[in-house]
């Protein structure tokens, strides 16, 4: 994607435009990330119930926000889109699980004052504050009508398709299948009465939660926020999952590679003050040889990005903290060169005091007597991703005190 291209904001019903990267909002510190999702590009790779071209129906997401607020707003996405994209209404609910909204919570959602909108190719475009009250981890519907026939772009996600018309603001949309399909919207922020501070989960599969239960919020980074929320600091954090099922960190594979990606999946999010990053097993594995452009990547190789998103971090103030990478013995693309590769980066994790501080996942989820190996009960049968009780082991992992400031990287 064009790095020049530019974020249309809709600001007091007025529409503003900052370019990819600057923070959103920044001047107004009650304004926090509740919910996100990196934008997407197309792809061509098709799965069972995938679904990539929408006409004149509703689409309906259920999401849960991980911030309390009075008021919200959205974030709706064609940053990698191939042409505009027009939608007719946008509509917010307090939601079941099942996508059945409650009628009285009910609102329209306006973009510059207007119902529907068109969201130019490069953009993304943020709505109208909507008088919206809601508490962590409540779960709300977003539903999008769409006027005409389009693919747009986005995060693929289970989302919940109508028959023809616009059903964006009915509690049950009729004829409902629920498919895998692209999802425009990629953000939701909260207006609090007090300002707070955003932790953003950054990293791949293992991040976004891939093996976990759907539509049982048990990533690792949403059970921390659970955690997080019991906790004495769970009044003034939220905890954002900005990670993508098969990201790389130095090439491009699911979505944008890390590199490219960071400045807006992580420095733009409201109210950010500091960052996991847990990345790199998918640069190891992928491919066949060292010498192909998309091949294994070397020690040097993820280090050195490690390095730049650590020094992009610093410099806008923010905590970094660096997660060891899990075992993958037994996975489709292991192999002793790729373990070796795993080892010293997760030593140099540990030793080199380049991050502000160290989560060490792998420690948590490796079977002790075969070190290589995820705890047979953590794993999901793919030797890869870890299970519900798994990501809760990651989860118990992080120390609460150090993520969020109340420990220095000399006191661990």
């Amino acid at each position: 994607m064009n790095l020049r291209c530019v974020i249309a904001m809709a600001i007091a019903g007025l529409c503003v435009t900052l370019p990819v990267g600057a923070a959103s909002h920044a001047a107004d510190p009650t304004w926090g990330a509740a919910w996100y999702s990196p934008p997407f590009p197309p792809t061509s790779n098709l799965i069972y119930n995938d679904v990539r071209v929408f006409s004149h129906q509703t689409v309906r997401q259920v999401v849960r926000l991980e911030a309390s607020g009075n008021r919200v707003r959205l974030r709706l996405t064609n940053e990698m889109g191939l042409s505009s994209v027009k939608f007719g209404a946008v509509h917010i609910a307090m939601s079941s699980p099942n996508g059945v909204t409650e009628e009285k919570t009910d609102k329209k959602v306006l973009f510059g004052g207007k119902p529907d909108g068109e969201i130019k190719l490069g953009e993304a475009l943020v709505s109208d504050p909507v008088e919206f009250k809601v508490k962590a981890h409540q779960l709300v519907a977003v539903s999008v009508y769409y006027p005409g026939r389009l693919s747009p772009s986005g995060h693929l996600v289970s989302l919940r398709l109508s028959k023809p018309g616009d059903h964006s603001a009915e509690t049950v949309m009729p004829f409902v299948d629920i498919n895998r399909a692209p999802s425009i919207l990629s953000g939701i922020d909260v207006e609090s009465p007090e300002p707070r501070s955003v932790l953003v989960a950054f990293g791949d599969s293992i991040t976004e939660g891939a093996c976990s239960t759907p539509g049982w919020n048990k990533s690792w980074p949403q059970q921390l926020a659970v955690r997080l929320l019991k906790s004495r600091l769970g009044a003034s954090w939220t905890i954002i999952n900005a990670g993508i099922s098969g990201n790389r960190l130095l090439y491009e594979g699911a979505g944008q590679k890390a590199l490219d990606r960071f400045d807006r999946d992580v420095l733009s999010i409201a109210g950010l003050r500091s960052v996991v990053l847990l990345e790199g097993i998918n640069d190891i594995g992928a491919g066949s040889t060292v010498d192909s452009d998309t091949g294994p990547r070397t020690v040097d190789d993820i280090i050195g990005a490690y390095k730049q998103l650590i020094d992009r971090t610093h410099a806008r103030g923010i905590k970094i903290y660096g997660g060891t990478l899990t075992p993958y013995a037994g996975a489709v693309y292991f192999s002793a060169q790729g373990e070796a590769v795993r080892t010293a980066v997760n030593a140099w994790i540990k030793t080199s005091s380049a991050f502000d501080g160290v989560i060490d996942f792998d420690a948590a989820t490796r079977d002790p007597e075969m070190p290589s190996h995820l705890i047979g009960a953590y794993q999901c049968g793919d030797n890869l991703h870890p299970n519900d009780a798994g990501y809760a082991a990651m989860a118990d992992a992080v120390d609460l005190d150090l993520v969020t400031g109340s420990k220095s990287k000399k006191a661990r």
